[in-house]
């Protein structure tokens, strides 16, 4: 397995016995597994469409949304989102701008699926949601446009009119004045003391009472996805007590008396004629994105319950007043009400909803929207993950649980009869990077941790960087929270990006096939990376040569003649080799073989060292290699004329000529020109025997 720091016993070496380059490989550097079970070197990283940015590169996402017809490659800098122009077109429309462009970040851009859109949060600014078809009023008036995901305020309260009392003192009908129409709204009793019109004797209705009440208005926002927004503080209206045996005046002159005042009689005046309507204004327009505006309203708060129910929607984002004449008795369902969506920095889709935690205002908490809307979050769908409240540096959804990390434990969130609970995964071991947690094809889970990386089976956690501890070791960790990571379907490896100490951004590739480790170093920083989502399968990182110079977007592990590739070394380093299992034993090691495929025409740099000590070179030469099978250039060749074969297996030889070792170790290194066609098949050794004298053992 690649990158390996075990001790390896070695057999003296027969005539036709190879190894593996796997057999004993301690670092691998710009190397990747080739289909054919090579090492191949690594090709690349080239240019994505050859654009220097001119501001920071943030993050780049790519998904397949309407049902894999809108190919949407997504890319922030500095200030502002672009969206790809077209699957190969060199343009980039601008979705967004406002977006604060600050280095001093801790988290990298995020970005999920879920719902048939695409969410994005920095920690900073309001979350983003796209589908790729938005267009409102942008100063364009065609541009798409990312929209807030929910809504970050709830609408103002409404005003709402009814019924004023007369402006004399004659006993006449008290709900005349103001906006006084008649309608369904009111609550009916033949008692004006009893409590509710259910407590009033049901005998005694020859007078009814339109009882004293009061009704309350809501308003909330909906927005093209079917999002909602919290509650609007209510706009309340009042009706007053009122009979149904109102008086006439009689000899109606300027001086108006009282004893004029007459009695209409039982039957002159129903209840229907008591109850009214109310005029809802200033209904509030919502944000861009607003399609509609529920409004909902309570019954009568002062003889039944307060709870807002669905009274209507009004289908625009235009209409500011609206009639009710409805009774409370044909109110609809209780409203629901949900939070204004906060500023989060982690994020994963969950059950058809999205999952954020590590909000603004908390960061320990964990929200989870309704199913199919991910900017609607009822204020009772939280919980805590950690007991103590530690801050959330990770979400992910997994074998159908969702995994909340935080930088000392993972915890798995369940929910069952609308309730969430939270229950210990690990104890100890947690996350601190939140875009290295990524799931591989083999159906693990991986992720930084805060000493090493940890792979997760759904049935335990285990550590899994053992063999390249010297490496982590030597990591800036201070940064480790922008590690960013992807999975290669093609080399079906785990990438993680991580930062190296004196490095500002993550540099080193660190490389997991499911056995082993492998490095790639690009010289180059990366502050995101994805895999690509349809046929081409590409690894994308937004990459800069250093702060401020050379932003570009690079494609992983793919080549262009045209572009000189910023790899400088590729690297080969075996472990220390004994004869036997412990190094007890002296031997002499003439010859190292080494099988290449005939691809490359590269000089490779042999280096040995023995015993232990990597700081001495004991040995050194050159291997010039062939390139007599390389497969053809096919942009330069001509159909019927041109040739190409899979390369032959052919094999170097080099002198080592160690004398009397407890071990050795060899090193294979090539630079470009053409060391990028480097294909290593095999290792072979001759000359190895044991020494006359055994290995250096003192006493006591």
């Amino acid at each position: 397995m690649p990158y390996n720091r075990e001790v390896v016993g070695l057999p003296t070496i027969e005539s036709n016995k190879t190894y593996a380059p796997d057999a004993f490989a301690y670092q691998i550097v710009n190397f990747q597994h080739s289909p054919d079970g090579t090492l191949s070197a690594v090709r690349g990283p080239c240019p994505y469409l050859n654009i220097d940015w001119s501001g920071r590169l943030y993050g780049v996402y790519h998904s397949l949304l309407d049902q894999g017809t809108r190919d949407i490659l997504l890319v922030r800098v500095g200030t502002a989102m672009y969206e790809q122009s077209g699957f190969a077109a060199s343009t980039w429309t601008k979705l967004h701008e406002g977006l604060t462009n600050s280095g001093n970040y801790k988290y990298p851009d995020q970005f999920c699926d879920v719902s048939g859109r695409i969410v994005w949060t920095n920690g900073y600014d309001s979350p983003l949601i796209y589908d790729g078809y938005i267009r409102r009023n942008q100063a364009a008036g065609t541009d798409p446009l990312l929209l807030t995901l929910g809504y970050d305020r709830p609408p103002s309260n409404p005003t709402v009119f009814g019924p004023q009392a007369g402006t004399d003192n004659l006993n006449r009908a008290t709900n005349s004045g103001g906006y006084s129409h008649p309608g369904g709204i009111g609550t009916i009793s033949s008692s004006s003391t009893a409590a509710t019109p259910e407590a009033a004797d049901a005998n005694d209705a020859a007078v009814q009472f339109m009882l004293a009440g009061n009704w309350n208005y809501h308003v909330q926002y909906e927005d093209c996805f079917g999002n909602r927004s919290k509650l609007s503080s209510a706009g309340s209206v009042i009706i007053r007590q009122e009979q149904t045996r109102p008086m006439f005046v009689e000899n109606l002159t300027f001086l108006l008396k009282k004893e004029d005042v007459k009695d209409l009689g039982v039957n002159a005046v129903t209840a229907d004629d008591l109850t009214r309507q109310f005029w809802v204004d200033n209904i509030s327009t919502g944000p861009t994105g607003t399609v509609a505006r529920i409004m909902y309203r309570t019954p009568d708060t002062l003889h039944r319950d307060s709870t807002p129910r669905f009274l209507c929607r009004i289908s625009d984002n235009e209409t500011t007043g609206w009639p009710d004449e409805v009774s409370d008795g044909l109110l609809g369902a209780p409203a629901v009400d949900y939070i204004t969506v906060p500023t989060f920095k982690v994020m994963c889709p969950w059950q058809g909803g999205l999952a954020v935690g590590n909000t603004t205002a908390n960061q320990g908490v964990v929200w989870i929207s309704d199913p199919g809307f991910p900017g609607s979050f009822r204020t009772d769908k939280y919980i805590y993950p950690d007991p103590n409240g530690s801050e959330v540096t990770g979400l992910a959804a997994f074998n159908g649980k969702l995994l909340a990390f935080t930088e000392r434990n993972v915890y798995i969130i369940e929910e069952a009869n609308g309730v969430l609970t939270s229950n210990p995964l690990t104890n100890g071991i947690g996350c601190v990077a939140p875009s290295s947690i990524v799931a591989t094809g083999a159906g693990v889970l991986v992720w930084l941790g805060s000493d090493g990386f940890y792979a997760f089976d759904g049935s335990g956690v285990k550590y899994i960087s053992d063999a390249i501890e010297p490496t982590i070791r030597k990591l800036s960790w201070h940064r480790a929270s922008r590690s960013v990571a992807a999975y290669n379907k093609l080399t079906r490896e785990y990438i993680c990006v991580v930062t190296e100490a004196g490095q500002s951004s993550p540099n080193l590739l660190l490389c997991w096939d499911g056995e082993g480790w492998r490095e790639q170093r690009h010289n180059l920083l990366y502050n995101s990376i994805c895999a690509t989502k349809d046929v081409r399968e590409y690894i994308i990182g937004a990459s800069h040569v250093a702060e401020g110079t050379g932003q570009k977007l690079v494609v992983l592990d793919h080549e262009n003649r045209t572009y000189a590739s910023p790899i400088t070394k590729f690297s080969y380093k075996s472990r220390w080799l004994k004869i036997d299992g412990v190094g007890l034993t002296r031997f002499n090691a003439a010859t190292l073989y080494v099988g290449f495929l005939e691809s490359s025409s590269a000089t490779i740099v042999v280096n040995c060292y023995r015993n232990g000590r990597w700081d001495e070179v004991v040995a050194t030469g050159e291997l010039t290699l062939v390139a007599d099978d390389r497969a053809a250039v096919f942009s330069t060749s001509i159909l019927g004329t041109a040739k190409t074969a899979s390369p032959r297996l052919y094999w170097k030889r080099y002198d080592m000529q160690l004398r009397s070792v407890d071990s050795f170790a060899f090193e294979l290194v090539g630079t470009p020109t053409d060391a990028e066609y480097i294909n290593i098949a095999a290792f072979a050794f001759d000359g190895v025997v044991a020494a006359d004298r055994g290995a250096r053992i003192s006493r006591g």
